[in-house]
């Protein structure tokens, strides 16, 4: 394909998808191809590396990117890592999520669901069609485990923040600020937009998780497995595609609905 075609790709649910109403069946997804690259790799030798730096030769230079490619792989471990923490932890706590809570939480994403809706182009009448109780209840089903899942954890590092003394420095905050405002500068974005004081909390909170996770692993007997994927699918994403799919559907029949009345 070419940059701006838009092709449709068939997937078929695995039969394993939780969600059962989309399990085992055929969707069309819609891929819009929004730009394409050849990957040209250079020879490392001497006269490469000194135009890379300075008084950098080809030996250094790879060792450099042996570190850089060891801090990648590092850096993915550690996501990997970070979350079979928080699936142990949020298994061993044993406390009742309020559905008040669940409910505000889902609000949240479906209301980001629709912003993210409208963001790729459908329109705002097909939108509304899609906010009712009964498609509200239905989205807050598909995400209830997840939201319940992430408060425990939440609850969780804060505990061990405060027992063990794990605070964020101030510096690393300020830095990060600075990073995300950085980067709003660099998408054309306002910085206005960002609102100090919330992000500053998120901020915090992330360090902070990241922290206690660093201090879990210190004690924990953890291994690494390295698991050939052939063949397997990402549960996590199947089951975001089956929700986008299941809202679109609806979303479909709701307009069809509304069409016909009128």
């Amino acid at each position: 394909g070419k940059v701006g075609e838009t092709k449709s790709v068939n997937v078929r649910f695995p039969d394993a998808l939780k969600n059962k109403e989309l399990a085992g069946k055929d969707a069309i997804f819609d891929v819009t191809i929004l730009s394409a690259s050849k990957r040209i790799l250079p020879e490392i030798t001497d006269e490469f590396a000194a135009e890379v730096r300075p008084g950098l030769t080809a030996e250094s230079l790879k060792d450099e990117l042996r570190k850089a490619v060891d801090g990648q792989d590092a850096q993915e471990y550690m996501g990997a890592r970070n979350e079979a923490l928080a699936k142990a932890v949020s298994e061993i706590m044993d406390v009742d999520v309020p559905d008040t809570l669940v409910t505000n939480s889902a609000r949240e994403k479906y209301a980001m669901m629709m912003t993210e809706m409208r963001g790729s182009g459908m329109a705002d009448e097909e939108i509304k069609t899609l906010i009712s109780p009964e498609n509200f209840i239905k989205y807050k089903d598909i995400e209830k485990p997840d939201i319940i899942r992430d408060f425990k954890v939440s609850m969780a590092v804060d505990e061990i923040a405060r027992l063990e003394s794990i605070k964020v420095p101030a510096y690393q905050v300020e830095e990060q600020m600075q990073s995300l405002k950085d980067q709003a500068t660099k998408d054309g974005q306002s910085t206005e937009d960002i609102d100090d004081e919330q992000t500053r909390r998120k901020v915090e909170s992330t360090l902070e998780r990241r922290m206690v996770y660093d201090f879990l692993a210190d004690g924990a007997d953890l291994a690494v497995e390295y698991v050939d994927e052939e063949g397997e699918f990402d549960e996590a994403l199947m089951e975001k595609l089956a929700a986008d799919s299941l809202a679109r559907e609806e979303a479909e029949k709701e307009a069809e609905a509304a069409a016909e009345e009128a």
